[in-house]
């Protein structure tokens, strides 16, 4: 030991020189190759390479690595592993090292890349969703890698325990993850492995509001055109129809806050532009949707006063009077988000027979609506609940709510909104092999949206 550390004092000033040229070849493609390459440069102390004491923990994290990277289906070479390890041959006869201090620093650079890849790769995803799917598509705010988790990397490095510990929790611990990873070594044709993969990877990206925490919350896979309302006690299930491939419902994770019945339908420019404007002057068509314009200062406006190109101009707007036709049903949950998108009712449920559902222009409408309304409201008393059925022309169920519809004809308005205290988390996300809330056990679901493909390509350089 004593003649290894005079040979690694007497290279050193030749050993970082060596690394400072290599650092030259390293770019910030990559979060891990950011973090190392500034470590270096700011003047971080080796973490392999220092002391001949140290090669011991080379020799683990070797080990680790070597075992860990195939187990999650990826190619072992991506991360350099045959070169670190033909070197940490070579090191362990440091006086037969032709030029020990380049092979040093090399060894140094090469392992705090392999090291850092890898657990920033599976704690925070080797891949960035909103750069995949661009962010008018995904909006769910993911934990990051901040200079905190770089000082636990740097701290946790120090010691065998601590080093074995933070590499095994990298991986997610989740039972979805597991259970996809334990699938990867029943699946053996491409077709199978990559999809096991591409889902794998999503579970990397992790959700920094964490809903499955929460005692209930609302879980939409888009992928399976299906919603899970999950509780304490129970899971409630129903078939969706959510958003065209032109008209893709983003991902995102936010909080029912609120309900409204018998809303009306602010339609989106978008849509005013694309489907309305070219009927400005035609009035009967508006009549028959029950559609109506007004201005910047909110006065009514006859369509027949306007053209194609000042509807479409973005200074008026369209609602869709409230009530049966309207297209966001007579139920919507509202939850804060940029794409004004939510989960409502339909005025066209015969959709929800077909097996192909992506026919909105982006929100999601429920099959059955009324039951995430109790769902989102468990503590409600049942008078409230009655109060909305009979706003919603739907069967009362208690002797109240029946006397009540008794005693009334025509239209009842009772409730207009419910607000939901506490909030309910929603998270809208896709899985194309998810484990199914209710069984536990893995089902497989179609790519709508073709997300698989991209991912796959994204992953594409990890895989044998």
């Amino acid at each position: 030991m004593q003649r290894r550390e005079v040979l690694y004092s007497k290279h050193a000033l030749d050993a970082q020189q060596s690394l400072e040229m290599l650092l030259g070849n390293v770019t910030d493609s990559s979060i891990a190759d950011s973090i190392c390459r500034h470590y270096y440069l700011d003047s971080g102390e080796w973490m392999w390479m220092g002391t001949p004491r140290q090669i011991s923990l080379c020799d683990a994290l070797d080990s680790m690595l070597q075992t860990h990277i195939p187990s999650i289906g990826f190619n072992a070479d991506v991360f350099e592993l045959s070169d670190i390890h033909q070197n940490l041959e070579l090191m362990h006869q440091p006086d037969s090292v032709a030029n020990l201090a380049q092979t040093m620093a090399t060894l140094e650079l090469a392992l705090t890349r392999a090291y850092l890849k890898y657990t920033v790769g599976q704690r925070f995803g080797f891949t960035k969703p909103r750069q995949l799917f661009g962010k008018d598509c995904y909006d769910i705010e993911l934990e990051q890698a901040d200079s905190a988790f770089t000082q636990q990397a740097i701290l946790m490095q120090q010691t065998l325990p601590n080093l074995m510990k933070f590499v095994n929790e990298a991986e997610p611990a989740d039972t979805a993850y597991q259970l996809l990873k334990r699938q990867l070594t029943l699946d053996s044709t491409d077709e199978a492995r990559h999809r096991i993969l591409c889902n794998m990877e999503r579970l990397r990206w992790r959700n920094k509001k964490h809903p499955d925490e929460a005692e209930r919350y609302v879980f939409v896979n888009v992928a399976s055109q299906q919603l899970w309302a999950i509780g304490p006690d129970s899971v409630i299930n129903m078939r969706i129809c959510c958003g065209k491939p032109a008209t893709k419902t983003p991902l995102l994770s936010s909080e029912i806050t609120y309900i409204q019945v018998n809303p009306e339908w602010g339609i989106p420019q978008s849509i005013i532009r694309g489907e309305v404007s070219h009927h400005a002057g035609d009035s009967a068509y508006f009549a028959r949707r029950n559609y109506y314009i007004t201005n910047r200062k909110g006065e009514r406006v006859d369509p027949r006063n306007l053209t194609s190109s000042q509807l479409s101009s973005g200074g008026y707007a369209v609602r869709q009077r409230s009530g049966a036709g309207n297209s966001l049903g007579r139920i919507i949950f509202r939850f804060p988000n940029r794409f004004s998108v939510y989960l409502h009712d339909t005025s066209t449920p015969s959709a929800f027979k077909n097996d192909r559902r992506t026919v909105s222009h982006g929100c999601v409408r429920l099959q059955r609506p009324f039951d995430i309304a109790e769902f989102v409201l468990p503590n409600a008393d049942e008078w409230l609940l009655d109060k909305m059925r009979l706003s919603m022309d739907l069967k009362p169920k208690t002797q109240q709510g029946i006397d009540y519809r008794r005693k009334n004809t025509g239209a009842i308005r009772l409730v207009n909104r419910a607000d939901v205290d506490p909030s309910v988390p929603v998270l809208i996300d896709y899985y194309t092999l998810y484990p199914n809330p209710q069984t536990g056990k893995l089902d497989h679901w179609g790519d709508p949206y073709g997300y698989d493909k991209v991912l796959l390509n994204a992953i594409k350089p990890y895989i044998p």
